[in-house]
């Protein structure tokens, strides 16, 4: 990782230490948190090998619409948690809904996925036909109407 540029690399075999290690990364969200109002906290995953141009691209996409985003993640994995960060209005600015939808496009063109490990909500129901294709829906659909007939279960969400 020293050979990549790597800012800083902890590696420990000592029981104390790493407990430190661990507990600053549990410190890590409520700092991030403190710094603003409201915030959104995503969820997505690239393939290993593109996992440096994809926190690249959101350093960018920080830069260009003037957002407040901290990255952290598991680079084991390539799963990523940009959290977008802005005070006043409840509802999310335009530029955050611009950089949320920047993310989750290059995050496609990388051949990464929407979701990497925390499901997906309401707000990216939108992305899951980008993603999964319009076959996947219509499949998604008839599961549901086989379980759910009436569709009294769960209703005006994803598969409606």
């Amino acid at each position: 990782m020293k050979e990549k540029n790597a800012w800083q690399v902890d590696i420990t075999d000592d029981p104390d230490r790493a407990q430190e290690l661990i507990k600053l990364r549990q410190d890590m969200l409520p700092a991030v948190f403190s710094n603003s109002k409201y915030h959104i906290m995503e969820d997505m995953a690239v393939p290993l090998s593109k996992l440096a141009e994809m926190v690249e691209y959101i350093d960018q996409v920080s830069d260009d619409l003037k957002v407040d985003i901290y990255t952290a993640g598991h680079a084991g994995d390539g799963n990523l948690h940009p959290t977008l960060l802005w005070n006043g209005q409840v509802e999310p600015p335009k530029n955050i809904i611009e950089a949320v939808r920047r993310l989750f496009k290059k995050t496609l063109a990388l051949d990464g996925t929407i979701s990497g490990e925390h499901a997906v909500g309401m707000s990216k129901n939108q992305w899951t036909n980008e993603e999964l294709g319009t076959d996947v829906d219509l499949l998604q659909h008839q599961i549901k109407n086989l379980f759910d007939p009436m569709g009294i279960l769960n209703p005006k969400r994803k598969i409606n």
